[in-house]
């Protein structure tokens, strides 16, 4: 289910960059997909949503009851929640299938169609307040608990420089281990301030 996403995603992304969203129809990428139009509305609202991938289905629900599942059972924050959210965030990339290529096509995408970013990024800010509501639940803190926010934050800036790591032409990295080699520099820098204020 999550593999014809990423497909139908890729393709409406590709089409898009190449003629813009008008240049297209949803009969176009079920064609290329090999799907009927009824399954693409299954997955998508619309156009934009299937170039977006915002999908209506949620599909990562085993990664989420995964990483929940792995919360700490004793008082206070887990001490592996930052791993495992870096973990999650690979696993969801892994399952979109997102390449180099696929990043570039976003970008075009969003020069050609401007309006898709203000979507963009308010998917984005939905998509971190959902995380951060993840990271409370799993941890046990209140609604509101700002370490759940800033260890989402935490993992987003890393996130955002690993892609941008990852986008460069000498890069022969996989995303998951640019993002390793991030959080690692992150827990050094922390660990020693840590220390000292304890």
């Amino acid at each position: 289910m999550a593999a014809t996403a990423a497909q139908v995603t890729s393709v409406a992304l590709r089409l898009t960059a190449e003629r813009g969203l008008s240049g297209f129809t949803v009969e176009e990428v079920c064609e290329q997909v090999d799907i009927s139009r009824r399954t693409f509305f299954n997955y998508f609202a619309s156009k934009d949503d299937a170039v977006l991938g915002i999908t209506a289905r949620k599909d990562d629900d085993a990664l989420t009851d995964q990483f929940l599942a792995r919360g700490s059972a004793s008082p206070g924050l887990s001490p592996t929640l930052l791993d495992e959210l870096a973990e999650l965030a690979v696993q969801r990339w892994e399952r979109a299938d997102i390449t180099a290529e696929s990043i570039r096509d976003v970008l075009a995408v969003f020069e050609r169609e401007p309006r898709l970013l203000t979507r963009f990024v308010e998917k984005m800010q939905r998509d971190e307040q959902s995380d951060v509501e993840l990271v409370e639940q799993r941890e046990g803190l209140a609604p509101g608990d700002l370490r759940a926010a800033a260890a989402v934050q935490v993992i987003r800036a890393l996130i955002s420089a690993a892609v941008r790591e990852f986008l460069t032409l000498s890069n022969s990295d996989s995303f998951a281990e640019i993002l390793a080699r991030r959080l690692a520099a992150a827990r050094e820098l922390f660990a020693p301030n840590l220390e000292r204020k304890s």
